[in-house]
């Protein structure tokens, strides 16, 4: 079994921005203002070793998310709804990622259904996270295994 760093997190991240919604973005490498308020999703795995990816992120960019994948303007974004769509639908790819890349060569693990959370459920630490800013905002990713993720 592969282990997630923050690294790997941050490119698996990027790379299905990039991918799947057309949408450029770069790792954040300064401590970010976290008063600012974001919206948040998970989705648990199981197989050798279990865990939670957790996703958070800023309306605005979630605004452009949901606009890229959907093919309309930002303005025309409802981000209750398209932006939380597009948020779990996130998790779903980037939760395929990260069990991809612990796998390595066999694949023995099952992904659960991606689901919103409340800012209280996503823990403030993980063993690996990282934060990407594209022009639209911010989304942080964390990454928990095992007991800690049971509690979450």
């Amino acid at each position: 079994m592969n282990t997630i760093t923050a690294s790997n997190l941050a490119e698996m991240t990027i790379s299905m921005l990039e991918r799947t919604a057309m949408v450029l973005a770069e790792p954040v490498t300064e401590e970010l203002d976290r008063t600012e308020p974001m919206r948040s999703a998970r989705i648990r795995y199981r197989g050798p070793s279990e865990g939670v990816l957790f996703l958070s992120a800023t309306d605005q960019f979630l605004r452009e998310l949901a606009a890229s994948l959907l093919g309309v303007e930002t303005a025309d974004v409802n981000v209750d709804t398209q932006g939380s769509d597009a948020l779990r639908e996130m998790a779903n790819i980037v939760g395929g990622s990260v069990i991809l890349a612990m796998s390595g060569d066999v694949c023995e693990y099952s992904l659960g259904l991606p689901e919103l959370v409340a800012a209280d459920q996503v823990p403030a630490s993980a063993a690996a996270e990282c934060t990407v800013a594209a022009d639209g905002g911010v989304l942080r990713a964390l990454w928990v295994q095992s007991s800690a993720a049971q509690a979450a």
